[in-house]
């Protein structure tokens, strides 16, 4: 049956049926009850912005039943963003993102959703860049062994496995910053985004993120 699925798996990918969602912007926490706007990039191959797609948000939290919500189009190629209000309870909410383009999908880590009028100390750095590879794509195209209770998503490793190998963080700064890849797109990210990704890549440990 595992063969059967993954020759699946490889059949889709050769008739070019794949693509990243990459969160363009992932708080590390919500408020409950406040209002946020969600904006990702579509990405047949990785690198192919494609526009002219239906995506969707799927909100899953403890108690509540399912919420989905149609993604807009931006005035950006291949760019969409959703508006949503943050469950009215504290606790953890599961984002999933349908791209649009045949049954690809996102699933982010639980993100937390902490009550009104309180704050949460910033999150560790490595703990910061494990959300962020998953919300940025990364681990669609790259396995990491590194990635606790990771999200259950298509993997199409494309790239080189990325876990246990503790990376130069300047290294990884340079190749996420400016990807100079025919295969790895520029995906934007900032320097604290970089930052953070690099820790999990080079194994720190402790350091804060700085959001």
């Amino acid at each position: 049956m595992l063969k059967v699925a993954a020759a699946l798996v490889a059949g889709v990918v050769a008739m070019g049926g794949w693509a990243v969602v990459t969160v363009k912007d992932l708080p590390e926490y919500f408020v409950a009850g406040q209002q946020y706007t969600i904006e990702f990039q579509v990405r047949q191959h990785g690198r192919t912005l494609l526009s002219g797609l239906r995506p969707q948000l799927v909100i899953n939290s403890p108690g509540a039943r399912e919420i989905v919500l149609p993604a807009v189009a931006r005035a950006a190629e291949g760019t969409y963003a959703v508006t949503f209000t943050a469950p009215p309870a504290a606790g953890d909410v599961r984002f999933t993102i349908r791209s649009g383009f045949m049954n690809n999908e996102l699933r982010l880590y639980p993100q937390p959703v902490i009550a009104a009028g309180t704050s949460r100390p910033a999150m560790a750095a490595r703990d910061r860049g494990q959300m962020l590879f998953v919300a940025k794509g990364c681990n669609t195209c790259h396995s990491n062994i590194d990635l606790a209770d990771r999200p259950d998503n298509q993997l199409v490793t494309v790239g080189p496995e990325l876990g246990g190998r503790h990376l130069a963080r300047e290294y990884v700064i340079q190749k996420v910053k400016t990807p100079a890849s025919e295969k790895m797109p520029d995906l934007g990210l900032t320097d604290v985004e970089a930052n953070a990704i690099a820790a999990l890549l080079n194994g720190e440990r402790g350091a804060l993120s700085g959001r």
